[in-house]
């Protein structure tokens, strides 16, 4: 299992929890753990040198196309999607979906494609999310702001009282 130590949130102890979990049905996994640097020139492109890695993924448009795109549609250069799609999953009609989902103007028909395409990658075991990283926000009484979902902080949205 490939894993980064120096990139998420206690990644290398989840890293080695999911081995310590696998190991007790049976699944021996050895852990590879590194930094980042080290980490993702190994399992990204043009390689994608692994079988078993630990990756986020926060859409920096709050839009389902994003993971679509990225993670779940087939590796193409040529269209430059996949890159992040680490296992090699491919499916034509989440390929087809995920075009048609980029120019779909029409919300519910959208949102029907989106959800067609969300299906088949989880019906098809595409990727398993093993872990659900806890965003954390607080601030002080005299402290007015706007966290943002994906854990980017502008203090342009900030104000103190």
């Amino acid at each position: 299992m490939d894993c980064p130590t120096d990139r998420y949130i206690n990644d290398e102890a989840i890293c080695q929890a999911v081995v310590a979990m696998e190991a007790r049905i049976g699944v021996k996994i050895n852990l590879n753990a590194q930094t980042r640097g080290k980490y993702f020139a190994k399992i990204l492109g043009p390689g994608y040198n692994t079988s078993f890695y630990l990756l986020g993924w926060t859409p920096t448009t709050y839009d389902a196309h994003n993971t679509l795109f990225n993670i779940m549609a087939s590796r193409s250069k040529e269209a430059g999607t996949g890159l992040f799609n680490v296992g090699g999953y491919s499916n034509k009609r989440v390929d087809e979906l995920t075009r048609m989902i980029q120019v779909e103007t029409n919300p519910e028909k959208r949102m029907a494609e989106i959800s067609e395409a969300m299906k088949i990658h989880k019906d098809e075991f595409g990727h398993i999310p093993l872990h659900q990283q806890t965003v954390v926000w607080a601030a002080r009484d005299n402290i007015s702001l706007v966290q943002l979902a994906d854990n980017f902080f502008p203090l342009r949205y900030v104000t103190v009282k």
